[in-house]
C-alpha cells in the first residue's frame, strides 16, 4: 500500500495565487515522490471560510453578481484540477483533527501564509491547525511557509508556544527571509531540514488555455496596449492610474478583485490557468499581490508592486524579499509611505516600462531556473530526512 503524505493550505481561497501554489507544490510532490499517495485535504478554516462566504455578498458595483460568479468558477476548478481528499470528517477541535491525520496519514504538509500571527479576519487566529501543534510520530513539513505580516508584539508574547511548535517540524522551507529568521530565532532543535526555499509556483509550467482568443472574444483588443490591474481598496490611486493610462491609449484589465476603474473586470471570468497565461499580453502591470509579482516575472513582463500594508518594514515585505532575489527593487514601492506621491509613482512606472526590454528583461530567466534548481535541491534533501522520520511497521 502506497504511504499518503497530504498538503494542508489555503485550497478554497478566490484567489489565484492560493490556488496555483497548492496546484504547483502538488503536482511538484507527486513528480518527486512518486512511492506516495500525495493529495490535497480538503480541510477549511472555519474563520477563513466564513471571511470567503461574506466576500460574495457585495452587491454594489457595476457587476452585482462578480464576487458570486467567482464563487462558481473557483469550486468549479477546485473539482476539476485540485487532487483533493474529501474524506476528513468535522471535529469540534484542531486536536482532534490532528490526532485524525497523524492515524490516517504518513506525512503533513503545510505551506503558504499559514503562519502569520496576526489577530485579523484574513487569516486563522494563533494558534490553530496550521503550525501543527499537536505530538506526533509522522513526519511534519512546512513547504514554502510564509510568516509575513504578522504582528511582533504578538510574536513576542507568544515566543515560547511557537518555538514548541516549530520544534515539531522536521522540514521547513521557508518561503521569505522574515519566516526563515523567526524559525531561526525561535526554534531551538538543531537536527531537521531548515532553509529558505523558493515559492513552488515558480515551478509552474504554463497550460495553452488559448487565453487570447477568450480575450478577444470579450472585447479586448490585444492589438492596442494593455494595462494590468491587481488593485483594490485605494479609490484615489485607481483614479489616478486611470487618468494615466487612459491619457496614453490604454487598455485596463483588472484580473483579480473588482476595480471600477476598469475597461474590463475579469476576476470572475478567467479560470486560475487562463490568468497565468493572461499576464504575457500585458503592455505593463500593476499589482499589489504576491503571486501576481511571480507572474509578472514568469511571463516576462515590465510591472510595478506595491505594498499595500500600511508601516510594514521592507525587511517584513515578502514583496521586497522576492524582487530583491531577482535585482528588481526598482520595482518595488510601498502606497502607504508618507513619501509616496501618485504622480512620482507613474513617472517611475513609465521609466521601468521604457527601459525593461534592455535593463531587466534579460536576467529574470536564468534566475527563474535557478530557483527551480533550488527546488530540486531542497526536495533531495527532503527526501532523506522523510526517510529517515518515517514510522517503521512494527516500530
Amino acid at each position: 500500500m502506497q504511504s499518503k503524505m497530504r498538503i494542508l493550505s489555503y485550497h478554497y481561497i478566490q484567489n489565484n495565487g492560493a490556488f496555483l501554489f497548492v496546484f504547483s507544490l502538488a503536482r511538484l510532490l507527486q513528480k518527486e515522490f512518486s512511492n506516495f499517495d500525495v493529495r490535497i485535504l480538503d480541510y477549511k478554516s472555519g474563520r477563513l471560510a466564513i471571511y470567503e462566504y461574506l466576500k460574495r455578498f457585495k452587491f454594489f458595483q457595476k457587476i452585482p453578481l462578480f464576487y458570486m460568479n467567482r464563487t462558481r468558477l473557483w469550486n468549479a476548478e477546485i473539482k476539476a484540477h485540485l487532487n483533493l481528499d474529501k474524506g476528513v470528517p468535522y471535529f469540534a477541535s484542531d486536536k482532534k483533527v490532528q490526532e485524525y491525520f497523524a492515524g490516517q496519514y504518513d506525512a503533513i504538509v503545510i505551506g503558504m501564509d499559514v503562519w502569520c500571527v496576526i489577530n485579523g479576519t484574513e487569516r486563522p487566529k494563533f494558534p490553530n491547525i496550521y503550525w501543527l501543534p499537536e505530538k506526533t510520530d509522522i513526519p511534519k513539513i512546512a513547504y514554502g511557509v510564509s510568516a509575513y505580516n504578522s504582528d511582533l508584539r504578538l510574536i513576542q508574547q507568544s515566543a515560547s508556544q511557537i518555538g514548541d511548535y516549530l520544534n515539531g517540524f522536521d522540514v521547513i522551507g521557508a518561503r521569505d527571509r522574515f519566516t526563515y529568521q523567526l524559525v531561526q530565532e525561535h526554534r531551538s532543535r538543531t537536527d531537521g531540514l531548515v532553509e529558505l526555499i523558493p515559492d513552488p509556483t515558480f515551478t509552474y509550467e504554463f497550460r495553452n488555455t488559448n487565453v487570447a482568443e477568450k480575450l478577444r472574444s470579450l472585447g479586448v483588443d490585444l492589438n492596442r496596449k494593455i494595462l494590468g490591474l491587481l488593485l483594490f481598496g485605494d479609490k484615489a490611486l485607481s483614479s489616478k492610474i486611470l487618468s494615466h493610462y487612459k491619457a496614453r491609449g490604454y487598455q485596463i484589465l483588472a484580473m483579480s478583485m473588482y476595480n471600477p476603474i476598469a475597461d474590463f473586470n475579469l476576476g470572475h471570468l478567467l479560470t486560475p490557468f487562463e490568468w497565468a497565461e493572461a499576464f504575457r499580453y500585458f503592455s505593463f502591470c500593476i499589482t499589489d499581490r504576491f503571486h501576481g509579482t511571480i507572474f509578472c516575472l514568469k511571463n516576462h513582463i515590465p510591472f510595478v508592486s506595491l505594498e499595500k500594508e500600511r508601516g510594514l518594514p521592507r525587511s517584513q515585505s515578502k514583496l521586497f524579499d522576492l524582487l530583491s532575489g531577482f535585482g528588481l527593487e526598482t520595482c518595488y514601492q510601498n502606497s502607504t509611505d508618507e513619501g509616496f506621491i501618485p504622480e512620482k509613482f507613474l513617472f517611475h512606472a513609465d521609466d521601468i516600462e521604457k527601459s525593461w526590454e534592455n535593463s531587466f528583461k534579460a536576467d529574470i530567466q536564468p534566475r527563474i531556473d535557478s530557483l527551480k534548481r533550488e527546488h530540486s535541491r531542497f526536495i533531495s534533501k527532503m527526501k532523506i530526512e522523510i526517510n529517515n522520520r518515517m514510522v517503521k511497521p512494527g516500530s
